[in-house]
């Protein structure tokens, strides 16, 4: 959808922004600060690097106190809106540009495969194509894309999204507020097996155990592309409240996810192993089973956790260990080359010394007492 350009003294308006600059001049899109043009807007924060803001030519620029000298003398052509939060304020802006396209009302789409008992808000939409099973519930202002498949005797709350592909099963309870993407997986079983001898396989094989439990996921959770979060065997798997989870994530069962942590892409977690509150986990990480993550913990990116980390800890590596301590290692990897030469020049030091000592020994030998050291010789 093309808009008309905003002046800027709307945008300060919009954003309540003191302005430094020509209120009229015309800003018809915004960029990232870098690819800014005359007619964009960008934002510019202490994190911006010297050549994006040297190649930029915003026209308007959002930002806060802490680079206002350096928008003053570098860019003085673009008209500045000072805010408080030069980021916050930007995506304020955002949405002035990319308005929310106007959410469709359908109901339940005749062509959608809907079991027996279905409670639904008046407000929600089954889109063509999705399949629901028996006694499900769902909230006001749902949407339930094209190809997705809720199992029986789910209950979704008010303002959930679900995407195409998505797959929930049985008896997940899923709060208000909830995304999740497409061709996610809610509720599979966990991977669970007794490795026993039976008469077909006397050295053994893995039997099954099966998963009883379910999925509970809080209120304002999003769940990325391709995640899995696996049923608990007995009681439920736990999603905490505000929690925010990458693309093609792995949750085992049993697990309990604390309220408002973000996990990037590729985490896996470990059966049975929880999480306090705002842990944080880089792209890659994996978790060991069983284990506990205190509040406010983080761990790097591609570490392997595989103890408990104390609240408040940062840790990175493999195996992960404590930030200080892990940094000193990787320091000393480093030095590692220069080290290897210095003992491998030692080493030959070493031989040739031995050697030294060796022949003169040897001659010692050869030559026999001298006559000063006999004292019949006298």
């Amino acid at each position: 959808m093309s808009l008309s350009p905003f002046p800027v003294h709307q945008l300060a308006r919009q954003i309540g922004a003191t302005l430094e600059g020509d209120p009229a001049r015309p800003i018809h899109s915004v960029s990232r600060l870098a690819k800014a043009t005359h007619h964009q807007v960008s934002f510019l924060t202490a994190g911006a690097s010297a050549d994006d803001i040297s190649s930029s030519q915003a026209g308007a620029l959002v930002v806060d106190e802490s680079r206002l000298d350096t928008a003053r003398d570098q860019l003085p052509d673009a008209v500045l809106l000072i805010v408080d939060d030069a980021q916050a304020a930007f995506l304020d802006v955002l949405s002035l540009f990319h308005p929310d396209p106007q959410r469709a009302e359908i109901g339940v789409s005749p062509t959608a495969c809907v079991g027996a008992s279905l409670t639904i808000g008046k407000t929600s939409n089954v889109h063509p194509g999705a399949t629901l099973g028996n006694r499900i519930t769902i909230g006001e202002r749902c949407d339930i894309h094209p190809g997705a498949v809720i199992g029986d005797d789910c209950q979704l709350g008010d303002d959930v999204v679900i995407h195409p592909g998505t797959a929930i099963y049985a008896r997940t309870v899923i709060g208000d507020r909830v995304t999740i993407h497409a061709n996610a997986v809610i509720g599979a079983d966990g991977f669970g097996y007794r490795f026993e001898p039976t008469d077909e396989a006397p050295t053994g094989q893995f039997l099954k155990i099966n998963h009883y439990g379910n999925v509970t996921i809080e209120n304002d959770v999003e769940i990325g592309a391709g995640t899995t979060i696996d049923r608990g065997m007995i009681d439920a798997t736990v999603i905490g409240h505000g929690t925010k989870i990458d693309n093609q994530v792995m949750v085992g069962h049993n697990c309990s996810i604390g309220p408002h942590n973000v996990f990037a892409s590729q985490v896996g977690v470990g059966g049975t192993t929880s999480t306090g509150a705002y842990v944080r986990c880089g792209g890659q990480v994996g978790i060991s089973d069983h284990l506990t993550i205190g509040d406010g913990a983080a761990v790097a990116a591609k570490a392997a956790v595989a103890r408990d980390i104390p609240a408040g800890e940062t840790q990175l590596g493999y195996p992960a260990g404590p930030e200080s301590e892990q940094l000193r290692i990787l320091i000393a990897q480093k030095r590692l080359p220069d080290l290897i030469k210095t003992v491998k020049t030692l080493l030959k030091r070493i031989d040739r010394l031995e050697t030294q000592l060796a022949d003169a020994t040897e001659d010692g030998q050869d030559s026999g007492p001298s006559p000063q050291s006999n004292p019949r010789a006298a």
